[in-house]
């Protein structure tokens, strides 16, 4: 038997044989074959295997175990002669090591297809769930109106489950306005959620449930919300915001589903306005698309507008609340009368 290091076991190193070219498994027959068949049909013979009706067994090579595991890749790509597959298929039988190796090789092989893209499409979500609640209706469906922040959340989930450890300190540059200013702000992917977090407890506020801010705070805007969020923290927030987040969210669709039809007049109130409830998840949804837009240019992410028709629940919303914008900027002397 060949040792280790390629020799015969009297100490001699010798090179470990490696077969020569060989043709394809997918050609059964060998080229032997082929040239006695030739030679037969010239002769006016009927091939042997012809005669008997059974094709002959293939020759199995004595190979060591050292050129057995070496062609368990062409195995898995069914690139052996018959020969080859016959001896490395009785050696898995006794040999557990190249078993292991032979099936990791064939899974490997399985995934070998041609290239698409990888990424999910971000509608599949809605399409699944529309076609599951088509065939069997929800005893408690999600109402339609929630529906935009439902899918907006999930699409942003579906990215932070994708990125890896380090991406979640990726920086990213957040800009809001405090009064008649532009206030940019460097922040990274986990305080970006973080101030998703913060912001959606106004909803959770107005719903009764706890804010995760603690008592004494439903009175600060949004951004004190999230200045007080990222100030509250030991050290710099991580991956591990995404479960709360992701929880509240849940929460929110969870509560509003069961509320019934009523709880979409409550109001929400932003500290400086209010917004009924409707209106209020249709703004998280919009702002939740924003950021996670933001998220995906700094780990450089494929990401999709919202469908359709929640685009437009979003572009009518802000189109409903530009004559009060517009009317309070005059108020405050930030805008010329109309």
């Amino acid at each position: 038997m060949t040792g280790a290091n390629g020799d015969d076991g009297d100490g001699v190193a010798r090179a470990p044989w490696i077969p020569g070219p060989r043709r394809s498994a997918d050609d059964h027959a060998d080229l032997t074959a082929d040239l006695t068949a030739s030679s037969a049909a010239d002769r006016g013979e009927e091939p042997e295997e012809e005669k008997s009706g059974v094709e002959p067994e293939p020759e199995v090579p004595v190979l060591t175990h050292g050129v057995l595991k070496s062609l368990l890749g062409a195995w898995a790509l069914s690139a052996c002669s018959a020969g080859e597959t016959r001896a490395v298929e009785d050696h898995l039988t006794a040999c557990a090591p190249c078993a292991d190796e032979a099936l990791r090789l064939r899974d490997a092989v399985a995934l070998l297809h041609e290239d698409r893209d990888l990424d999910l499409d971000p509608l599949l979500r809605s399409r699944v769930l529309e076609n599951c609640l088509g065939r069997r209706p929800a005893r408690i469906p999600v109402p339609d109106w929630v529906t935009p922040y439902d899918a907006e959340t999930a699409r942003l989930d579906a990215l932070l489950r994708d990125i890896g450890e380090s991406e979640w300190h990726a920086p990213v540059r957040l800009k809001w306005y405090e009064e008649d200013r532009i206030v940019r702000r460097k922040a990274t992917v986990a305080a970006v959620i973080g101030h998703l977090f913060a912001v959606d407890g106004l909803v959770s506020t107005a719903l009764g449930l706890d804010d995760p801010l603690g008592h004494g705070t439903p009175e600060l805007s949004p951004t004190e919300r999230t200045e007080a969020f990222w100030t509250g923290l030991d050290r710099p927030p991580n991956r591990s915001v995404r479960g709360p987040w992701r929880e509240q969210s849940h929460t929110l669709i969870r509560t509003v589903s069961f509320a019934g039809r009523g709880v979409a007049d409550l109001t929400v109130t932003y500290k400086d306005f209010a917004l009924p409830l409707r209106d209020s998840l249709l703004e998280r949804a919009f702002e939740c698309w924003l950021h996670a837009d933001d998220i995906a240019n700094a780990v450089a992410y494929p990401y999709a507008p919202p469908s359709g028709p929640h685009l437009h629940g979003m572009i009518d919303l802000a189109a409903r609340l530009l004559p009060a914008a517009l009317a309070n900027r005059r108020r405050a002397g930030l805008a010329a009368p109309a």
